[in-house]
């Protein structure tokens, strides 16, 4: 019986041997030791303790080399037609394996830009140039990034079934916490109730430690990247919850905004609710635009408008950026041109590809800032919108109503 996590990674191998084809590359060779490579656990699911070298093929014909203790895993993962062992030292194991495949044109996992395309340490490289030859070396190799790249981005059935399993988790668990916050709770407070929650359906955060709260910002205290404090909510806060969920592997970003009612008060104020209604706005706007074949600029262009036609000061961040292993998983992103160009995020939007759009309102100086955040799944027939949206505001009563 094939396992949920090894079909998966025969999905990504099928996909990766699709893309060898279509980039002219007939081996991509993968040298790990200590788990060093982050392609490693996207296409192998394992980590390899030892030093080890991944044959993947456009022939389909995938082979590993690796040591003796390490040859249960890999054979574990049923991809390869041959799993190899070594009892000392891998060089005369390897040279023969390489003399056997007959490399013409050998894909690397090396980049200038981009550190998950960049999984080859320099040490391996040399140790690599010591065993076949530099200069035979220099006439094959070439970078594995277009094909890195792609197959990290386009996400496969297995994948996409295990995302949108974190984004259910991860709305569901909003939906609970937004019951039983209340008035007077500290940040670190509402990110324990995260905590509590993640520990009921056996799932872990995204982002940091696998028991860290979630990003919760009271808006007065400075909006940041940072920790939860223990900065007590105050009637007429807001504040922003920017939570990552890992299942499985992969991950969902979603972010929440609410709003703590002064006594007597049945909604938030004009300029309050102004500011969300304009996150939101560009939120709709973006997905809208958010289509096959568009620049990553072009879309967070769109998001941008929206909110600095709403008066506000323009996005101090990209209007998105995609999702997968990791909340911030590489590839495209929804950001503006710059100068230099960064060829490793400023790319064409495909199939496939599954995306967080946050276009945010951000100000200084104690006025309303609002993060909502959503996860959306590129497809043929347009934008599909994979989390439960919020369109209203979070109301969270007056203390002792």
């Amino acid at each position: 019986m094939i396992s949920a996590a090894n079909s998966i990674t025969s999905e990504k191998v099928e996909q990766a041997t699709r893309l060898l084809k279509e980039n002219g590359l007939d081996t991509w060779l993968i040298l790990t030791r200590e788990g060093t490579d982050p392609a490693l656990p996207l296409l192998v699911g394992i980590r390899s303790v030892h030093k080890a070298a991944i044959f993947i093929r456009s022939n389909g014909e995938h082979i590993a080399l690796t040591s003796v203790s390490d040859k249960g895993s890999y054979e574990s993962t049923n991809l390869f037609k041959k799993v190899l062992v070594y009892e000392a030292g891998m060089e005369g194991a390897f040279l023969k394996l390489f003399e056997e495949v007959q490399p013409q044109r050998l894909a690397l996992n090396i980049s200038e830009s981009d550190h998950l395309c960049d999984g080859l340490t320099q040490g391996l490289y040399v140790w690599l140039e010591n065993v076949i030859g530099k200069e035979r070396l220099a006439g094959m190799e070439a970078s594995s990034e277009s094909v890195l790249k792609k197959l990290r981005s386009v996400k496969t059935a297995g994948e996409l079934q295990n995302i949108q399993k974190a984004i259910a988790y991860t709305t569901d668990i909003f939906d609970e916490v937004f019951k039983n916050i209340t008035c007077g709770m500290t940040e670190l407070e509402i990110g324990q109730l995260f905590v509590n929650e993640m520990g009921k359906r056996g799932v872990t955060n995204g982002l940091g430690h696998p028991n860290d709260p979630p990003l919760v910002c009271i808006v007065r205290k400075g909006l940041a990247h940072r920790k939860p404090a223990d900065h007590q909510t105050e009637p007429g806060d807001i504040v922003i919850i920017d939570f990552s969920l890992r299942y499985k592997h992969y991950v969902s970003d979603i972010a929440r905004t609410c709003y703590f009612l002064k006594p007597g008060e049945k909604q938030a104020p004009v300029e309050i609710q102004r500011a969300f209604d304009t996150a939101i706005d560009a939120i709709t706007a973006s997905i809208k635009a958010l289509v096959p074949g568009k620049e990553g600029y072009e879309v967070d262009a769109v998001g941008r408008q929206v909110i600095e036609d709403g008066g506000y000061p323009t996005i101090r961040h990209s209007v998105g950026h995609q999702i997968g292993c990791a909340t911030h998983d590489g590839g495209t992103i929804l950001g503006p041109k710059r100068v230099p160009k960064r060829p490793e995020v400023e790319r064409i939007i495909e199939v496939g590809e599954i995306y967080a759009i946050e276009p945010t309102v951000i100000q200084d100086n104690g006025l309303p800032c609002i993060l909502v955040e959503e996860n959306v799944l590129v497809t043929e027939n347009g934008p599909a919108i994979l989390s439960k949206r919020q369109t209203e505001l979070v109301l969270i009563p007056a203390e002792g109503k």
